[in-house]
């Protein structure tokens, strides 16, 4: 399959065009940028940001008249160099890095020859199947989706548009659903559900996400799952919810809208995170979390927040 291709190399920004995206004023002179790099070691001709002053970095700002910094507020009136002053400036910088500098596909549909996408599968526009993945034939991807290297989508998978799914990760196989019959015997629960997935969802590499039993195992747009990472069955991960590596959401867990699940967390069963909610490292959460709620510790506990500013 010919594909037209993006060109290798990403043509430079004046600065004027950077402040102008951001909506923000540019001090200073309207320097061409040619890339990004970091604050510490700062290459000519780039994009730096700053979220916090010090005199060493406003030092080394001043002494690099071609690199464009994104800087906070308490620089103000202290450079000399091109410099646009943001309440947020790592968050600028994403967002122009992303704009200007990273490089975007053009073009049609790409499946690596290695990749098996089942009859009946339906994929949509300027997606990409990485090599030896696997696609059943009730999954639909949507637009710009990405699926990296060894990909595998099992059962009824919908992946929304401009998605990504990182190596290894594995959606849609059943979960671990039994119940033990009158000898003791395991028997595993029927699994009729599939996952939904929403817009702009990244799955990480080497997670599981398990189809639903009954219902579907759900995960809304801009969610992010990090590495290594279990979505049991009939689980809910809200819109703009972090679940980041090593954590596990367990059978029918549900997770709010922009909920931050800390590094090697677990969330028991039929257990409901709420809204803006955040779960410390580690954290074993037995019971609901109200909204807004920090908890920490095994088992987990309301932090004091008046305590602990």
């Amino acid at each position: 399959m010919d594909n037209k291709k993006a060109s290798n190399s990403v043509p430079a920004a004046k600065a004027s065009a950077i402040a102008e995206f951001l909506r923000l004023p540019l001090v200073g002179e309207d320097v061409a940028v040619q890339g990004i790099s970091q604050i510490t070691t700062m290459r000519p001709s780039t994009l730096v940001f700053a979220k916090r002053f010090t005199h060493e970095i406003c030092n080394a700002l001043n002494s690099n008249a071609s690199v464009l910094a994104i800087v906070c507020p308490d620089f103000e009136g202290k450079l000399t160099s091109p410099h646009i002053v943001s309440a947020n400036p790592r968050l600028d910088f994403i967002n122009v890095a992303n704009r200007f500098f990273v490089q975007h596909a053009v073009g049609q549909t790409t499946i690596h020859p290695t990749a098996v996408v089942e009859e009946g599968a339906v994929v949509g526009n300027n997606v990409t199947i990485g090599a030896q993945c696997y696609v059943s034939s009730q999954s639909v991807i949507g637009d710009g989706t990405v699926l990296m290297p060894r990909v595998t989508l099992t059962g009824r998978v919908v992946l929304g548009c401009q998605c990504i799914v990182k190596s290894g990760a594995v959606i849609g196989q059943t979960g671990f659903g039994y119940e033990r019959d009158a000898d003791g015997g395991p028997v595993l629960f029927p699994h009729f559900g599939g996952v939904v997935i929403g817009d702009h969802v990244s799955i990480g590499a080497n997670s599981a996400i398990d189809r639903g039993t009954i219902g579907d195992t759900v995960i809304e747009d801009h969610a992010k799952v990090d590495n290594l990472v279990h979505v049991a069955h009939n689980c809910v991960v809200g819109r703009g919810a972090f679940v980041i590596a090593g954590s596990v959401l367990c059978g029918g867990s549900q997770v709010g809208a922009r909920a931050w699940i800390a590094p090697q967390a677990v969330v028991k069963e039929h257990v409901v995170v709420g809204d803006d909610a955040v779960i410390g490292l580690g954290s074993v959460v037995l019971n609901d979390v109200e909204l807004h709620a920090v908890m920490v510790g095994n088992p987990a506990r309301k932090m004091d927040k008046t305590n602990n500013e």
